[in-house]
């Protein structure tokens, strides 16, 4: 009996001494915290993941308290497994235990000092956080993984043997299905597996820019050391977490958000609706966290930039020098021509198309011309024709009056994210358009009607410009409900399924021609029919902010195959009030049985 009495007595004895020599045992600990209110903290609402008192991180491993969850349950929790399990505890929840020790101090003697896990020693020691950059990939809207870009985090030093290393920490999903609507269920509704990766940032870089040919901008983030370890400790927490990506909800640029809400607790007040990649960019930018801003830029877009800024004189006159072997002299331009012609020559040779077509000997006698001829002196950053930074909010509350002979109504429209073709695109690398959940409501004059005029799940159109120089597709996608014109040019709401094909070209840097065919098969529960859509327009930028699109429509087969629609449409859009646009649109429908004048007046307010 007393030996049972001595080994029960024994554990207790240590942690009583060990409290004493801490000068805290669990209870103080706790009731200094409270004293605190440490569990109103910013920052531990941050680690937390906390949005509208609720963590988007459900996994019982990640929060103690699950089940009962508050941020002050939360907090004893895990100031108790802290005072049970030291080891195991400091080793899964470092972030929580640098912040709480940091108000605290209940750890003031030798137990901060006792070896770590094996493998967060690791990390610290070849992870290093001396720079914290925000990654954005560029977008690229006919990809269902890719259409609204990338964000990340990129950190970067010299780890324990003074080698300059650089990690990308990332968060993202595997599309695992073809089926649009598996993936709007599983992206919306029932959540997708997440995925959250440290690994060499080398080879993301590569992937982005050079596989998928997409920018990749670099933003340097203003973030002190406390904060910056912080970030780095609480990235290790996360490393074995499950954590469900919704698209709307909790996606790559939510959690990017909230780990950089650990340095600036403002950036959580941008989590209002749909955080976007580019959502993310902004607001580091919004509360003063950038400081420096660099660019990886793709081949394809900086040729494709140099196209439009290079005068179709000299540009010609460098295109025949590589293709047709014609002596040009660069020695006769004056400075910034110069810089223009030689960076133009420098990206056609870069082109792999190009590049394969050219002998070994041909490529490097060219390559000697632009090593020759190359003035670095002068200042020349094809990064400051676009930024990101400067695109309106990507969510959109409009309201149009649409008025014809016989009818007015009133369209109100929703988009949760993107942006529309008549928008301003100037930012982007092409003139496209991006809907993603848009629901547009009419109300009718005549009928007192109220009735769904759309509800687009999904749509894109990319307008890429090709050139013989970089051939290119442009291409289409809808699926949503819509109305669709009979032959007396009545509407009639449909489910729509359809995709396109065509070819854009750019005659002029501000205008830009183009063509589609598009395919597609609408239903309701009367009818059904399969159709074709072909269509020219153009895209014209001009003075003073504004944009005018003008486009012409051939609808057939819609209802019985004698049945053609034609629509002739033309739209003016101003966008020169930040997060404003306002257009006016007068289109022309006809068909063999009726003709139809509309007129369109809306504003648009981005959020």
């Amino acid at each position: 009996m007393i030996l049972k009495r001595i080994s029960w007595l024994l554990p207790a004895l240590y942690i009583f001494l060990s409290a004493s020599a801490n000068g805290m045992n669990f209870q103080a600990a706790a009731s200094k915290a409270a004293e605190l209110r440490l569990y109103e903290n910013p920052k531990w609402l941050s680690l937390l993941h906390i949005k509208n008192d609720s963590p988007q991180i459900k996994d019982s491993d990640f929060i103690l308290s699950a089940g009962r969850f508050s941020p002050k349950n939360e907090l004893d929790e895990t100031l108790s497994l802290f005072f049970d399990d030291y080891s195991d505890a400091k080793c899964r929840f470092p972030a929580r235990y640098f912040l709480l020790n940091y108000y605290i101090k209940f750890d003031t003697v030798g137990q901060n000092n006792q070896a770590e896990c094996e493998e967060l020693q690791k990390y610290k020691n070849y992870v290093p956080f001396d720079d914290i950059n925000l990654i954005y990939a560029s977008e690229v809207v006919s990809s269902a993984s890719s259409m609204m870009g990338h964000s990340f985090l990129n950190a970067k030093g010299k780890n324990l043997n003074q080698t300059s290393v650089s990690h990308s920490i990332s968060f993202f999903t595997e599309l695992d299905s073809f089926n649009p609507a598996a993936l709007i269920y599983d992206g919306l509704v029932s959540g997708m597996d997440g995925f959250f990766i440290v690994r060499p940032f080398e080879k993301d870089l590569n992937h982005y820019s050079k596989v998928e040919g997409r920018n990749v901008w670099s933003y340097t983030l203003d973030i002190n050391d406390f904060d910056r370890t912080l970030i780095k400790l609480h990235i290790w927490e996360l490393k074995n977490i499950e954590i469900e990506y919704l698209f709307q909800s909790y996606n790559c640029a939510t959690l990017t958000l909230y780990i950089l809400s650990l340095a600036n607790p403002n950036l959580i007040n941008e989590d209002i609706l749909f955080v976007s990649p580019l959502d993310v960019v902004k607001a580091a930018e919004k509360y003063g966290m950038i400081k420096n801003i660099g660019v990886e830029l793709s081949d394809d877009w900086a040729l494709k930039m140099l196209e439009q800024e290079i005068q179709p004189e000299l540009g010609g006159k460098i295109e025949s020098l590589v293709f047709e072997d014609q002596e040009f002299s660069f020695e006769k331009l004056e400075p910034k021509s110069k810089r223009i012609a030689v960076e133009y020559l420098s990206y056609l040779i870069k082109n792999k198309v190009i590049k394969s077509n050219l002998t070994a000997k041909r490529l490097s006698k060219l390559s000697d011309i632009v090593d020759f001829n190359i003035d670095k002196s002068l200042d020349f950053d094809l990064s400051q024709f676009k930024n990101p930074i400067n695109t309106k909010q990507d969510s959109i509350l409009a309201s149009s009056l649409v008025f014809d002979s016989e009818n007015t109504a009133i369209d109100l429209s929703f988009l949760p994210a993107s942006h529309y073709l008549y928008g301003d695109n100037r930012q982007y690398f092409s003139e496209s358009e991006l809907i993603i959940g848009e629901f547009t409501v009419r109300l009718t004059e005549k009928s007192n009607h109220l009735k769904v005029q759309s509800l687009t799940f999904y749509s894109f159109r990319t307008l890429t410009p090709s050139s013989k120089i970089v051939p290119k597709y442009s291409g289409s996608f809808y699926m949503g409900y819509r109305q669709i014109l009979d032959r007396k040019l009545n509407e009639n709401g449909f489910f729509d399924l359809s995709g396109g094909i065509g070819k854009s070209t750019k005659v002029h840097k501000d205008i830009l021609l183009f063509s589609n065919l598009e395919v597609g098969l609408a239903v309701n529960t009367s009818d059904s029919f399969f159709y074709a859509k072909p269509s020219v327009g153009a895209i014209i930028n001009v003075i003073a902010d504004g944009k005018i699109v003008v486009e012409y429509q051939l609808s057939t087969g819609q209802y019985d195959t004698k049945h053609i629609t034609q629509a002739l449409s033309t739209k003016y859009a101003w966008f020169g009030i930040k997060n404003w646009t306002f257009h006016l649109a007068h289109k022309i429908y006809k068909s063999s049985l009726a003709k139809k004048n509309e007129f369109q007046l809306a504003v648009s307010m981005h959020f």
